[in-house]
């Protein structure tokens, strides 16, 4: 049985890391100006930049980092997408 693991690239990655971190600056700089519902949102926004930005820095530096498996019956099949 074969297993393939997909995940982004180093370098998509690593972008990601720098969009985040530059999306998590500015959710907290409105946090000041921010009341009522609008608080809530940008609570919930710094939450999950701060989400996706661990699951990019996971998939850049870890040996293992990938966003799942395929797996495949047959030894010789080639990778989805090839």
């Amino acid at each position: 049985m074969s297993s393939f693991r997909y995940g982004p690239s180093k370098p998509a990655a690593v972008l990601g890391i720098v969009v985040g971190v530059g999306m998590l600056v500015f959710g907290i700089t409105q946090l000041g100006e921010a009341s009522g519902g609008g608080l809530a949102f940008l609570v919930f926004w710094c939450a999950m930049v701060v989400a996706i930005t661990a699951l990019n820095t996971w998939a850049a530096f870890s040996g293992r980092g990938s966003l799942g498996t395929f797996v495949s019956d047959r030894d010789d099949a080639p990778p989805p997408g090839r």
